[in-house]
Formats: C-alpha cells, sequence, structure tokens
C-alpha cells in the first residue's frame, strides 16, 4: 500500500485548521511523514503544544480530530500544555523528548 502524500498544501491546511481551533504554540509532526521517509508505517504523529488546557484533554484531543476529519491520511493526536511539553522533552525517555529533537516543527507562534 503507498501512503497518501503529505504535500505543501495538505500541510498548510493542517496548520491552518489547527491554528484556527487551538491558537497553538507550536505544532510538530513525527513518524514518516515528519522526515518523507514514508514506509510500513502510514500514519502520522501531529503534536499540538498549547499554552493552557482550556477543556479536559479529551475534549482537545476529539476536537483536533473533527477539525482534521477531511485529511485523508491516519493520524495520532497529542496535545500537551507548553508547560508539560518543557518539562517532558527534557527527559530522554519520554515521547517529548523525541518529539523535541527528531520531530518536525511545522508551525510556532510568533
Amino acid at each position: 500500500m503507498v501512503p497518501p502524500e503529505l504535500d505543501a498544501k495538505t500541510l498548510e491546511e493542517i496548520k491552518k485548521k489547527l491554528v484556527k481551533v487551538f491558537a497553538p504554540q507550536e505544532i510538530y509532526l513525527r513518524g514518516p511523514y515528519a522526515n518523507q521517509a514514508m514506509g510500513e508505517e502510514l500514519n502520522i504523529d501531529i503534536i499540538i503544544i498549547v499554552e493552557t488546557a482550556t477543556m479536559p484533554r479529551y475534549e482537545m484531543m476529539s476536537a483536533a480530530q473533527v477539525a482534521l476529519m477531511s485529511i485523508d491520511i491516519p493520524k495520532n493526536i497529542l496535545i500537551y500544555t507548553k508547560e508539560e511539553f518543557d518539562d517532558f522533552s527534557e527527559k530522554a525517555w519520554t515521547l517529548s523528548y523525541l518529539v523535541k529533537h527528531e520531530g518536525r516543527k511545522i508551525y510556532a507562534k510568533a
């Protein structure tokens, strides 16, 4: 099975939709789409960093899934507050560490 392409237009659509819903601090990609090394793993990890949690985490994750429903790429979405991400990304055994050091930052709030 050939994975769908993550072209510049789709990437821009992902950013636009997530910024509209969350006004995030940062957005990262991880997985095969982050470095264009698509292979057996056909999903994309999208990590959204928000300043503060404005609703329960499960509601934020649900809102992200709904916002990206039209993007026809399998996705995993994680949402962290800036404080959580900064804390976890210092610990080498965490996903946040991998995201910060190996992920692809696609958005940073100006």
